[in-house]
């Protein structure tokens, strides 16, 4: 019976040393093999790479670690920053450049594509470009070039996106050198896809509609039916779908973006999800479906209050919200919910515009001179001449511009104070804040309080309505739409606005005017006579009074001046 006991005691120590010699040598191919082939965002991943991790961090192998928290950054949706963070972390740890540009732009990527947050993720982008310098990785060249693309394309620089997106589909579409893995060649289709779809936007915001579809169509035949490319499929047929509905072809158009809904909404890419809940709305509202136009467009909505991101194509959809509840089904809640989220993306969209812009030009575009300048430098003797020779050139030319552009240095400070104000938030007429003076009777306005937050209710709600637009506004007519009468309102604007009534209507229509010009690119070809109709002042002179009065620039010279950042001819 000991014998017995002392074997079955021997059989289980072997097997347990059997059982765990066999896990310990697991090697790393073996556990990354298992889910190497699964779907991104598939979370039955995630046990194995946390054993892949664990293994890496147990041996202390650096490059196997970073390996695990790129894989880590792949399939858990929700901590992809996590795990990009602790990627870049051991990169910048193991010192090689091109790693770490890889990692940068990932996290950039994680940051656009899940996030829009299209700041944070071109301050990655940009990293990613700094660390690439000299790299001989020409498929992540590509990459980083594609996604600056991106950035360019959100700022309307439809031209400059479309030449970064054409540059990318000729590469990822060529035949490399080396022979290529199953993955790479799933890499290189992806990403040739990818930059395929951007040139259909950008080829669409152009208005290059015949382009546009005929690649619509080259990207759905080249995806239709393949399971990998399921949601590049989406794309392309929400792209036609765009298509048949600006040919009027609402039946079909409906059928092809809701075909493409689901898969884009399963992946999550909110932004595109809120363009088709857009075109499905205006085909409801060209077939005068109200029910379906206000469903999709609340749906539009809907994304916007969860993610807090908005494309300038889609925000006009609050308009017809606005005016469905202020005229057809009114309901003032609404209408003022609606009007407040249609502020809110503008203002969302103008201080984007100009972070990413100004960001773009000093990180990316400047630097590109720069870095083409230093290999001037580098060349043999006669190219240096060369070089010389169009530097001298360039410096006269310089000099003959220069001597040219002194006398439009004024208009050009003062537009980039004024555009610098509306970025900021600052461009608005604010009341004056007083001390409030401890003895009543040195008090400034014989206005009771209750007075005085009466008439500054009513004047908030003259402003939001924008009834300052109506033309021939009078202190009186004002006052008696206020239910006021003129003298206590003369007295609160002179106090608490800092001007007498006939400067603040002026204010807050050139305010207006001004906002609309720096927002809208629509505004900037209208004459100065139909933007001052449009803002509720009479005549072109006394717009243009004003508008150089209260902005320090001239109209004219500041619409030339926003043509010109905006690349409008």
């Amino acid at each position: 019976m000991k014998k017995l006991n002392y074997f079955l005691v021997l059989f289980s120590l072997l097997s347990q040393l059997v059982f765990s010699q066999q896990k310990k040598d697991r090697t790393f191919n073996e556990i990354r093999k298992y889910y190497e082939k699964m779907t991104i965002d598939d979370l039955d991943a995630m046990p194995q790479v946390k054993l892949f991790i664990q293994k890496a961090k147990r041996e202390n192998n650096l490059p196997k670690l970073v390996q695990g928290y790129r894989d880590g950054r792949q399939f858990d949706y929700q901590n992809k920053i996590k795990y990009a963070d602790s990627a870049i972390a051991v990169s910048l740890t193991l010192g090689n450049k091109e790693d770490i540009s890889k990692d940068y732009l990932s996290k950039g990527i994680v940051y656009y594509f899940y996030q829009k947050k299209y700041k944070l993720a071109l301050d990655q982008y940009l990293k990613a470009y700094e660390y690439s310098k000299g790299s001989k990785d020409q498929y992540h060249h590509y990459k980083v070039i594609y996604h600056l693309g991106i950035v360019k394309e959100h700022l309307g620089y439809y031209n400059e996106a479309l030449e970064h997106f054409q540059e990318c589909a000729v590469f990822y579409s060529s035949e490399p050198n080396h022979k290529l893995h199953e993955n790479e060649r799933y890499n290189y289709k992806k990403a040739y896809l990818n930059s395929l779809h951007q040139m259909i936007v950008n080829n669409r915001y152009l208005k290059n509609f015949s382009k546009s579809d005929s690649l619509s169509q080259l990207g759905y035949q080249l995806t239709k039916g393949d399971p990998d490319f399921t949601l590049e499929n989406s794309y392309f047929l929400k792209c036609i779908g765009i298509s048949k509905f600006h040919k009027q072809e609402y039946r079909g158009a409906k059928t092809d973006l809701e075909r493409a809904l689901p898969v884009i909404l399963k992946r999550n890419d909110f932004a595109w999800a809120q363009v088709i809940y857009y075109y499905l709305g205006n085909i409801a509202k060209a077939q005068n479906d109200q029910n379906k136009t206000i469903y999709y467009y609340s749906e539009l909505d809907t994304i916007f209050q969860r993610h807090e991101f908005i494309l300038p194509e889609v925000y006009r959809s609050y308009t017809y919200l606005i005016d469905y509840y202020k005229n057809i089904n009114v309901d003032v809640s609404k209408q003022l919910y609606y009007t407040n989220q249609l502020l809110k993306a503008d203002s969302l969209i103008s201080k984007d515009y100009a972070y990413l812009s100004s960001k773009l030009h000093k990180d990316y575009d400047r630097r590109s001179l720069i870095e083409a300048k230093e290999n001037m430098e580098k060349a043999n003797t006669e190219q240096m001449r060369y070089a010389q020779i169009i530097i001298f050139s360039g410096s006269i030319a310089l000099g003959f511009f220069i001597l040219r552009s002194l006398k439009y240095r004024k208009i050009k400070r003062q537009y980039e104070l004024l555009q610098k104000k509306i970025a900021e938030g600052t461009y608005e007429i604010h009341d004056i804040v007083r001390d409030e003076p401890r003895d009543n009777s040195i008090r400034k306005t014989f206005l009771t309080p209750e007075i005085t937050l009466e008439i500054k209710g009513k004047l908030e709600k003259f402003e939001q309505e924008k009834q300052f637009l109506k033309k021939g506004l009078s202190e009186k007519s004002v006052a008696l739409k206020l239910s006021t009468n003129s003298h206590y309102l003369s007295v609160y604007i002179n106090e608490h606005k800092g001007m007498n009534f006939n400067k603040y209507i002026a204010a807050l229509r050139i305010n207006y005017i001004t906002h609309l010009l720096s927002t809208n690119p629509m505004y900037l070809r209208f004459t100065i006579e139909a933007l001052a109709n449009e803002c509720g002042i009479a005549s072109r002179q006394n717009f243009s009074n004003l508008f150089s009065e209260i902005n320090g620039i001239r109209p004219t010279d500041y619409i030339k001046q926003r043509k010109k950042e905006l690349e409008i001819d």
